[in-house]
């Protein structure tokens, strides 16, 4: 397996489910800390990313902006292409760029239409239109959506290798991302099992194509649960591993080396008694496979695994610790201080 030749970084994901200050906040403070970069999703009818991500450039110079991800069966890719590279224009070339369908979060919306039969060919024509209007390549005559290939933005972009990332889940999704796209970002609690094997697919997907595999990058966002108290850093992420459990994909689950008894258990709790029953089923095993959690050094160890696994962009994620502001600084300072 060749490996990722990108610079390791460590950076944030943020959730996007709170106040717009608040996000913006977060953003200013890991920017001060010095880590590298926030992403910021779109999920459900929550907050929308691009202009979050707008009221986060405006209040920083430096950090990278990372759309993680959006949905291409909710904007046509066109706007897409159109709202990042504004957005990287008004950053000073500061944006990655992920795009994924998120599936689930459609079906449970009941928004997925015809399209969201067959996501490859969408997702592979929502690249070809990217690609020809942010880097003037051939771009798709649409079948999937109404576009020529002959689009371009009326305006010149900052960059013309603005970064294009998949968020890709399946075996399918992560090889196609491999012949297509300049890296993936997985998706929530991703362990070093799944970590690793998804690189395998992207790196196949990629040698296949005639790419080097080195070319490519690797980021995800890690839950990551960090305080002085191990112990109360660790419960910390027993609600999110259990909400996870319950709506992820079943790959991420058979390559995470858990028993898959004991996570049916959990999915069948949460979906009669709702989060919390799950929550209760959660112990030190799956705390350990699906999350970086415990003591500063506990955390550092752990991310070793991650970095091994092929990660180059490690995003402390959801949780931070049961004082999320206190995690941030001790993740920045004393987590990443280690591996940095």
């Amino acid at each position: 397996m060749t490996a990722s030749g990108a610079p390791v970084r460590f950076g944030l994901a943020v959730s996007n489910e709170v106040p717009v200050a608040e996000t913006v906040r977060l953003a200013r403070t890991a920017e001060r800390l010095g880590l590298s970069e926030v992403w910021i999703p779109e999920s459900s009818h929550g907050r929308a990313v691009f202009t979050v991500a707008a009221a986060v450039a405006a209040a920083t110079e430096r950090i990278g902006l990372g759309i993680g991800i959006v949905n291409p069966f909710w904007r046509h890719p066109s706007v897409i292409a159109m709202e990042a590279a504004t957005l990287d224009e008004l950053s000073a070339g500061r944006v990655r760029l992920g795009l994924g369908a998120a599936l689930w979060t459609l079906r449970s919306l009941g928004e997925a239409d015809d399209r969201a039969r067959r996501p490859l060919r969408a997702m592979a024509e929502a690249f070809g239109v990217l690609d020809g209007l942010l880097h003037g390549g051939p771009g798709v005559d649409g079948e999937v959506y109404p576009v020529r290939a002959d689009a371009r933005l009326d305006f010149a972009p900052v960059r013309p290798d603005l970064p294009i990332y998949s968020g890709a889940v399946n075996q399918r999704m992560l090889r196609l991302s491999g012949s297509l796209v300049d890296g993936v970002e997985l998706g929530a609690i991703t362990s070093p099992g799944y970590a690793r094997w998804a690189w395998q697919q992207v790196a196949e997907g990629a040698r296949t194509a005639g790419r080097d595999p080195a070319d490519l990058d690797l980021v995800s966002p890690v839950l990551v649960s960090v305080d002085t108290n191990a112990r109360a850093a660790r419960r910390a992420t027993r609600r999110v591993i259990a909400y996870y459990l319950w709506r992820v994909e079943g790959v991420v689950v058979e390559h995470a080396g858990v028993d898959p008894e004991q996570v049916g258990a959990v999915r069948d709790a949460v979906a009669a008694g709702g989060v919390a029953a799950g929550e209760a089923l959660v112990d030190d095993h799956l705390i350990d496979a699906f999350a970086a959690a415990g003591s500063p050094d506990d955390v550092a160890a752990r991310l070793r695994d991650y970095l091994e696994a092929g990660l180059r962009g490690v995003l402390g994620w959801h949780v931070l610790g049961p004082d999320p502001e206190r995690g941030l600084v001790l993740f920045a300072r004393d987590v990443v201080g280690q591996l940095a």
